[in-house]
Formats: C-alpha cells, sequence, structure tokens
C-alpha cells in the first residue's frame, strides 16, 4: 500500500510540474515579442549612393498653408529634411518632437538659429496624407504653433501621390507597409542638404544632439562661412563623422595631433629660451 500511494504521490508531481512547465512555455510564447521579418539592414541608407545627389525634379509639394513649392526655392541655406508620415503616432512622431527639441535649443544657446542659418522641412512619403491629415499630425506632436523659424510641414501634391516612391528612391529611403501591423517601416533619419540642395549628410534620429545638427549643417556649407562663423568651424574640427553610428563623435585623432603640435611648440620654445639663457651667462662671464 505503502508502494502504491508513493507511486501516486511521485505521479501526482509530475503532472503538476508538466502542468506548469507548459504553462510557462504557453505564456511565454504569447507574451514573446514577435520577430520583424524585415532585415534593419534594409532600412539603413547606403550614404556612398546617395551622398552628392539633388532631389528628384519633376516634383511639387504643398506647405501646410496649401502654398506649392519645390526644393530650389530653398536654395541659399543648407535644409535637414525629415521624412516621414502623418498617420504615424510612434515612431514619426517621436522623431519630430525630437528634432523639436534640438530645434528650440539652438534657437535657446546655439551658434546656428533654425530659419535664419538653416531651414527644415518634414515631408510625408504617405500618397494618402493630405493637409488634413498634416495638420493632425503637427498638433498631435505639438507643433501647431511652432517651435522653430524656417519649419515647413508638406505633402505631396495630388499629382504627384502615386509616384512618390520615385522621389524616395533617389535618396536611397525605402519604406515597407506592414498590412499586420498597419504600420510603414523605414528609416528614422535627418537628411543634410547642402545650400545647393546635395545630399552632404545623413543622422539617425534618437542619437544625436543639438551639436551634431549645428556640425552637420557646418559642414554641409563646404567651408563657406562668415567672419563671425570661422570659431565654429574651428570647434568643428574637432569632431569627426562616424558612419556606423550616424552622428558626430570626438575626433581623437585631431586632438592627439593639435596636443603633439602644441608639445612640440612647446619643446622647442623651452629650448630656445634654455638656449638664450645659457648664452647670456656665459657672455655675462666673459
Amino acid at each position: 500500500m505503502k508502494n502504491v500511494c508513493r507511486i501516486v504521490s511521485v505521479l501526482a508531481v509530475t503532472v503538476v510540474f508538466l502542468l506548469a512547465f507548459q504553462s510557462n512555455a504557453i505564456a511565454t510564447q504569447v507574451f514573446r515579442v514577435p520577430d520583424s521579418d524585415i532585415d534593419p539592414e534594409a532600412l539603413r541608407i547606403s550614404e556612398a549612393k546617395v551622398l552628392g545627389l539633388k532631389p528628384k525634379k519633376g516634383f511639387s509639394f504643398l506647405n501646410q498653408e496649401g502654398e506649392t513649392f519645390t526644393f530650389d526655392d530653398y536654395e541659399g541655406k543648407p535644409l535637414v529634411l525629415v521624412l516621414s508620415y502623418y498617420s504615424c503616432d510612434g515612431v514619426c512622431s517621436s522623431v519630430n518632437i525630437e528634432l523639436g527639441e534640438r530645434l528650440s535649443q539652438l534657437e535657446k544657446d546655439g551658434r546656428l538659429k533654425p530659419g535664419k542659418d538653416f531651414n527644415v522641412v518634414t515631408l510625408s512619403f504617405d500618397k494618402n496624407d493630405t493637409l488634413e491629415t498634416l495638420e493632425r499630425f503637427r498638433k498631435n506632436v505639438g507643433l501647431d504653433k511652432g517651435v522653430a523659424q524656417g519649419w515647413t510641414f508638406s505633402v505631396v501634391r495630388p499629382e504627384d501621390r502615386e509616384r512618390i516612391k520615385v522621389f524616395t528612391d533617389r535618396f536611397d529611403f525605402r519604406f515597407f507597409w506592414s498590412p499586420q501591423d498597419r504600420t510603414f517601416y523605414h528609416p528614422t533619419v535627418y537628411m543634410i542638404l547642402s545650400p545647393e540642395m546635395r545630399l552632404a549628410r545623413i543622422l539617425y534620429a534618437h542619437d544625436i544632439d543639438k551639436s551634431d545638427i549645428e556640425l552637420a549643417v557646418l559642414e554641409s556649407r563646404n567651408g563657406n562661412f562668415k567672419p563671425g562663423e570661422i570659431i565654429n568651424y574651428a570647434v568643428s574640427l574637432c569632431y569627426s563623422y562616424n558612419y556606423k553610428e550616424g552622428r558626430y563623435v570626438f575626433n581623437i585623432p585631431m586632438f592627439v595631433a593639435f596636443g603633439s603640435l602644441f608639445v612640440g611648440i612647446s619643446a622647442l620654445g623651452t629650448s630656445v629660451f634654455a638656449f638664450k639663457r645659457r648664452q647670456k651667462k656665459r657672455e655675462d662671464k666673459a
């Protein structure tokens, strides 16, 4: 009888263990984040292909006032271009909100000022976006009152909507619609265009601060600075663009080079001073 009870107890414990294991497995399966079918690298822009290119010709856009413009109208100042879509309440919202925060910081204490030294354009790549969805997007992300001068929100004109991908492909900006998630997958980047409207730099959002925008804008001007901006350019030489991270990092080799140069000049000066001092002592003794 004892053996029977012992066997029953072992079986009961085994059943409980199996049920707990199965329950845990089911819970793990239910709450596991589903894998994405899209390779993140497929959304990474090949900068070697697109740097130096101008926006695709033959496209016109509507700004928030309903006025028509082309990118040729922005020549003369660098431009920060943000490709988004206005039914998005996730990534696109955060990308534009973060940009708004950076622009506000530049307005307050930056060396370059939005509107004065460069412009900003947010453009929808969704053919279904209209001026109405544009306005809702601006209000939803808190940008309806404007956080900086020179920031335009825009959509493609109705006659160009069906071929918007031709425009985005120009800069290797690829986007994919996911019916299951009801969202677009796309790069989250800020594109910096030169005063001639050539793509000069690509910054990946969420990992940058206001200085990255400043440095990219300065760099896009190709040495064309006003007298008062020479110091800004000199400061920019302390940083270099990291292609892997999509942002600017401290230029250690440049810092070491300047440090070595300073040490060398200091050593030379010290040697010359010591030599003259010894020579003067010899002359005094003579």
